[in-house]
């Protein structure tokens, strides 16, 4: 008896400590999201972790390659636990995982030279969208923004050191992007301590941080500003006029660029997490856009017009009724639509999350040359969600195409997606703050659709302002590849937009400029998912239920195109 109690307890940590593969992965999922919260605080900030609230990403190169070997490493990981018997939802997180990491790898210079440079979500302008995601409610949270403020020279420098590297290689962002950039940081410049967003929450302090210790953390926050950011900010102004903008390249499409060809192939492949090819894509962009004008034609001769359809737009645009008189009635417009939409959204949707989120203005210094955007709120509520309305030269904007807009960004779209990925129960964490465009943007322009169930588009105008939204998107298409695979020059785009989305800025041509790729998510991403609802009413019939299919759409949070077949294929199998 005694030796067989012997052989139990030398058997016994063998069992104790082998996993299984389930409990393996839970284990890795855990370990590798806490390492990526270390390596990007920012993105740590993002998804409400503010124990990394007082850095910045070190962007040194050294720290740049260590974090390229963790990707690597996570992959070696992950392929070497087996995958047999674990459930769908582990192996779905596994596959997923895998090719975000892949993904990252495989554009991971283009993102870290190239693209890091850039008028839309530049490093520069990162600086003022992390620190506006900072909660405000102790005094660690104040002194967090101060270290951060306070590193700041250490960030420019880094990335200085970044864009010279970027020079070396011949990755380097054309002129028009360059002086868009220098436009802002000078806007930003002009800021003082009074003004700057940087120093917000330093104008409201909550009532439980003592008069004493507030007049302390203001008079600090104007040091540092004063001492440390504004000469910064000025290095990096001086830098980026006198070495980065004498090497702007001067062709603005990829194909300009040393390896060009292969580097927008793989931001293809990001953007749309796909395998087609530029040119499948601009033909798809050519029949889409074909498609959208007949149709908006068909709308405009239901309110009695005869004409043409620039002669149409050209009635429309000239009516000053169809647009805003200022920015605070625009604001007043989109929020008043999204309280419209609100009470529909049972009438589409099975589920729906805490939608804690606000309609704001784009701030001044960055409105030219920033589209209309989303961000999801914090986690733990310390920050809401934001609907970022472009309210620049508001008598120029078409009111027309604003419900789109709303249901694009806000509900049911970005704002309401982000609230559901972050509801995700039982998964890793990493799956509530995974996301690609392809996904993300293609459900928002699938979301523009659904208008008239959410209690909008009740007129002619209105659904023509929804498919002048979706031609937008098709243009996109084929400007993008024109410029980036085809040779087009900006010239050449900007009147191409000038034919076909004639109320569209300018400056939307720069942003696919700086970055190449990413708008042809939207129109990819909604094909897909329109295809799988006409599949999904084909194959059910009588049994198909809109709020079932927008369930599976949503319910796993972002995934790349082909998994979000595989997902809507299980549910059309199970119903059918």
């Amino acid at each position: 008896m005694r030796r067989l109690c012997l052989a139990i307890a030398i058997l016994l940590p063998a069992v104790v400590c082998a996993q299984s593969p389930s409990e393996r992965l839970t284990k890795f999922f855990a370990e590798t999201f806490e390492q990526q919260l270390r390596d990007q605080p920012e993105f740590a900030t993002n998804a409400g972790r503010h124990e990394y609230d007082d850095r910045w990403t070190d962007w040194s190169k050294a720290a740049r390659e260590l974090r390229r070997t963790h990707l690597q490493e996570r992959l070696k990981q992950l392929d070497a636990i087996p995958l047999d018997g674990v459930s769908d939802e582990d192996r779905l997180s596994a596959r997923l995982f895998h090719y975000d990491t892949q993904q990252q790898l495989d554009a991971y210079d283009l993102q870290n030279l190239l693209l890091s440079v850039g008028q839309l979500f530049g490093f520069h302008n990162n600086v003022y969208s992390v620190i506006d995601r900072m909660p405000g409610r102790t005094e660690r949270d104040y002194e967090n923004i101060l270290s951060r403020l306070g590193s700041v020279p250490g960030f420019v420098d880094q990335n200085i050191t970044r864009m010279d590297e970027a020079i070396a290689r011949g990755w380097v962002q054309p002129k028009v992007v360059v002086d868009q950039v220098l436009a802002q940081i000078d806007a930003q410049l002009a800021q003082n301590s009074s003004n700057t967003p940087l120093l917000a929450l330093f104008r409201r302090f909550p009532s439980n941080i003592p008069a004493a210790e507030q007049e302390k953390l203001r008079a600090d926050g104007v040091t540092l500003y004063d001492k440390q950011f504004l000469p910064a900010w000025r290095k990096l102004r001086d830098y980026i006029a006198s070495t980065y903008a004498p090497h702007a390249r001067p062709g603005i499409g990829l194909g300009s660029l040393p390896g060009g060809k292969d580097a927008y192939a793989i931001l293809i492949r990001r953007y749309t997490t796909t395998n087609l090819s530029a040119d499948e894509i601009h033909k798809i962009g050519e029949r889409e856009l074909a498609r959208i004008e007949t149709e908006m034609l068909a709308l405009a001769k239901q309110t009695g017009f005869s004409g043409t359809l620039p002669e149409f737009e050209a009635k429309l645009d000239a009516d000053p009724a169809q647009h805003f008189k200022s920015k605070e009635e625009m604001l007043v417009y989109c929020r008043n639509v999204a309280k419209l939409i609100e009470p529909n959204l049972p009438t589409q949707f099975k589920h729906i999350p805490v939608l804690l989120y606000g309609v704001r203005a784009i701030p001044e210094d960055r409105e030219a040359a920033t589209a209309s955007n989303a961000q999801a709120a914090a986690p733990d509520g310390s920050t809401p969600g934001w609907f970022n309305l472009n309210t620049y030269q508001p008598e120029k904007q078409a009111r027309s195409n604003k419900e789109s807009l709303v249901l694009h960004e806000a509900v049911p779209g970005h704002v309401y997606q982000g609230a559901m990925a972050r509801a995700i129960q039982g998964a890793p964490e990493f799956r509530k703050f995974y996301g690609n465009s392809a996904y993300g943007e293609g459900w928002a322009l699938y979301a523009e659709s659904l208008g008239e169930p959410l209690g909008v588009y009740k007129d002619p105008i209105s659904r023509f302002g929804q498919l002048s939204s979706e031609r937008f998107r098709a243009v996109r298409l084929v400007v993008d590849t024109g410029m980036h695979a085809q040779g087009w020059t900006r010239e050449q785009a900007i009147e191409f937009f000038k034919l076909h989305v004639p109320d569209q800025s300018l400056a939307e041509i720069d942003r696919y400029i700086s970055w190449p790729g990413q708008c042809l998510s939207y129109k990819i991403g909604q094909l897909k998912i329109r295809e799988l609802r006409t599949q999904a009413e084909q194959k059910l019939g009588a049994k198909f239920d809109v709020r079932d299919f927008h369930d599976v759409v949503l319910r796993d949070g972002t995934l790349p195109l082909d998994l979000l077949q595989e997902q809507v294929e299980h549910y059309i199998a199970a119903t059918h």
